[in-house]
């Protein structure tokens, strides 16, 4: 019986002793396939990393009157789906045909605002490139507003800034409430106007027809009166082209930066290197921590003096 019970128990020890075995290499295993597939995790991550960060050099071109250094940056914020796009001219034809930025935001409220942002965005570039002749009177905006009405019927659109930089000259149209921005000699000037009916009833106001208080405070103010999508549009433009100076910095921005950061902390960032403003304009809305902060797009271009000379 003793021996019976003996032989039992070693053999039972004896299985369980490889049960151990195997339990122990298969963790072994997992423990080596675990680590080969963190690393090459982190090797992704690392790659993800220095693409993003390549995104956020500055990008230089040079015409050979000016040397314009080019930053941008875009996010989400708050809301479900990222409704701005923007765009630049080919870089091979930057010094010899001009450099064209190009920012859109679509309208959250309507339809397809991602869609027909980006598409502009897409039909704007492709008419590239282009003469100050050809871009005056508002270019073809209007017929370009009139194609995303034929499809969407009044119930989609999006706001749109363009600027045309070619030698020392530069060209811009605007339709909505995006906004561009001129940091010269320390100051900030905005150089378009946001087409709210905000700034209709400021106009009723200076005419005295209310207070300049009821006109802010209007519920209504923050409307566009227009925007690339309608049957007409009216584009705010320059009617001649515009001298850009040495050291300029222009600001293409959609209303997610302009409406969230004051003029004074736009004005500070973009004191620097426009990757570096663009990166301090995101800081600032993340420091914010704004409820519902909407998509945010911008494109900062620094024009310097290639020629050493003074503009005026």
């Amino acid at each position: 019986m003793l021996g019976d019970f003996w032989n039992n128990f070693s053999h039972m020890v004896y299985q369980t002793r490889w049960f151990y075995i195997g339990v122990a290499s298969f963790l072994l295993i997992f423990l080596i396939l675990d680590l080969t597939v963190f690393k090459k995790k982190e090797s992704d991550a690392a790659d993800v990393s220095s693409e993003n960060l390549a995104e956020k050099e500055t990008k230089c071109m040079d015409n050979g009157r000016f040397r314009i250094e080019i930053g941008n940056v875009q996010g989400i914020g708050e809301r479900e789906e990222q409704q701005d796009a923007f765009g630049f001219s080919p870089s091979n034809k930057w010094a010899s045909k001009g450099f064209l930025a190009v920012l859109c935001d679509g309208m959250g409220g309507l339809d397809s605002g991602a869609a027909i942002s980006n598409k502009l965005v897409s039909d704007v570039i492709s008419e590239f490139p282009y003469s100050f002749d050809k871009l005056k009177d508002g270019w073809i905006l209007d017929s370009l507003s009139k194609e995303i009405y034929d499809v969407y019927r009044g119930r989609g659109g999006t706001t749109l800034i363009i600027t045309f930089v070619k030698d020392d000259k530069m060209w811009f149209a605007s339709v909505g409430d995006s906004d561009l921005l001129l940091l010269r000699n320390g100051r900030i000037y905005p150089m378009n106007v946001r087409q709210e009916y905000g700034n209709t009833l400021l106009a009723r106001a200076a005419e005295g027809a209310l207070s300049v208080e009821q006109a802010l405070t209007n519920k209504d103010a923050p409307a566009l009166t227009e925007y690339m999508g309608a049957n007409q549009v009216n584009p705010d433009f320059s009617i001649t082209p515009w001298q850009v100076r040495d050291k300029d910095v222009y600001l293409l921005c959609s209303d997610g930066i302009s409406d969230t950061l004051s003029f004074d902390e736009i004005r500070e960032a973009m004191k620097h290197d426009p990757s570096e403003c663009a990166e301090l304009l995101e800081k600032g809305l993340m420091q914010k921590n704004k409820r519902f902060q909407d998509n945010y797009t911008a494109i900062v271009f620094a024009v310097h003096d290639s020629l050493g000379g003074t503009n005026v």
